[in-house]
């Protein structure tokens, strides 16, 4: 079995180490809105477009000009992967244009949003040091080993921290597993997951990283827009309010992973519902799609669905239209229940947490599909 593996460790540059960092970034950041502009102006005026290979030629006649003399500096393959990154961003567009959704034309970079620049080759690792080209042997916190050979390497800025991913191509045996271990997991706001598994029920309560720091949230925002445009407060206010976004998907993505990897390990088969996620945001209202969008459910749904592959586990998805929150688990009868009815009632006398139910209902879904041992109701 050959899959992609992503590693990613925080870097301990030195002060001249960051500042290279902020540069190549922004060499990256220029390089990306200058080729945006010149397709924007082209075909605005002729109506004619530029390939990406003719737009890639032309930073060997900028890096001879005085004004943009300074590109010699920067490493020339980061340059063409940014002239990738709007490539396969157009590429994105017109599909989305061809299938009719929702296009989303690229967008011009900002300064302190996203930076990022990234190696395609010439990366090597070397016990707590990697060394990146025209950067140098920089430190990094090495919490596991890298396993693979490495194919490309981001250097990303996250809050007050620059990360580095690395990302390798391993090649392992088909792990042997015997499906005996069946989890249904049921989504939810009340409780970030209610999990059903052969001893019983179990709750994961709802962490609410982004509620519990939104007044603060707001405040920086607030500070943010009472800056003049295009000057130097403003850029600050922006950076500080972008760490603060930064520590929240931190802690989020911490505890995603937790609690993914245990699921994961400790299960044989794992049985979610195919939410439409995108549907429910468009759907809810303010406060509901807020609510969706702290419980970090695409990215959850995400990790189950490539750990399950490198374990051997095996992950399933019930159809979007199966009633596991209307049927009942006991008489498998189908009962409308309104969002706010939070306790579900049949006429059989069956009454349970409307969680509950979704969850068991879940896991004898998936058991019924591998068609394992009955699950008694």
């Amino acid at each position: 079995m050959i899959f992609t593996k992503t590693f990613k460790y925080r870097l301990c540059p030195t002060s001249s180490q960051r500042s290279l960092c902020a540069q190549f970034a922004g060499a990256c950041r220029w390089v990306y809105n200058r080729a945006l502009d010149q397709r924007n102006t082209l075909w605005t005026n002729e109506k004619k477009t530029i390939s990406r290979f003719s737009q890639s030629n032309e930073l060997v006649f900028l890096k001879k000009e005085e004004e943009t003399s300074w590109l010699k500096g920067i490493h020339s393959q980061i340059l063409q992967q940014a002239l990738i990154d709007l490539q396969r961003a157009l590429d994105h567009f017109f599909r989305r244009v061809k299938n009719q959704e929702v296009p989303g034309y690229p967008k011009f970079r900002c300064k302190g949003a996203n930076e990022s620049f990234r190696y395609p080759q010439g990366v090597s690792a070397q016990g707590k040091k990697i060394y990146l080209p025209k950067i140098g042997w920089v430190k990094f916190k090495k919490s596991r080993e890298i396993e693979g050979n490495i194919q490309q390497v981001t250097v990303r800025q996250e809050g007050n921290n620059w990360m580095v991913c690395v990302t390798c191509e391993l090649e392992k045996p088909d792990p042997l597993v015997e499906f005996k271990s069946v989890l249904g997991i049921d989504l939810g706001i009340e409780h970030f997951a209610t999990l059903a598994t052969e001893t019983g029920i179990e709750e994961i309560d709802n962490r609410r990283f982004l509620t519990k720091d939104l007044k603060k949230l707001k405040y920086l925002s607030r500070r943010l827009s009472k800056k003049a445009k295009r000057g130097q407060n403003r850029l600050k206010a922006r950076i500080k309010l972008n760490r603060w976004h930064a520590q929240i998907r931190a802690k989020r993505a911490d505890f995603l992973h937790k609690l993914s990897t245990l699921l994961v390990k400790s299960h044989d088969v794992i049985v979610v519902e195919s939410l439409q996620i995108r549907a429910l945001l468009v759907s809810a209202s303010k406060y509901l799609a807020r609510a969706i969008s702290d419980m970090g459910w695409r990215s959850f749904l995400e990790m189950l669905k490539y750990k399950c592959r490198e374990y051997g586990k095996k992950l399933e998805a019930v159809g979007q239209y199966f009633p596991s929150t209307k049927q009942c688990f006991s008489c498998l009868k189908r009962n409308d229940i309104p969002l706010h009815q939070r306790e579900y009632s049949c006429s059989c006398g069956f009454k349970i947490h409307r969680d509950h139910n979704a969850a068991l209902n879940l896991r004898a879904a998936g058991m019924s599909v591998l068609k394992l041992v009955e699950l008694p109701r």
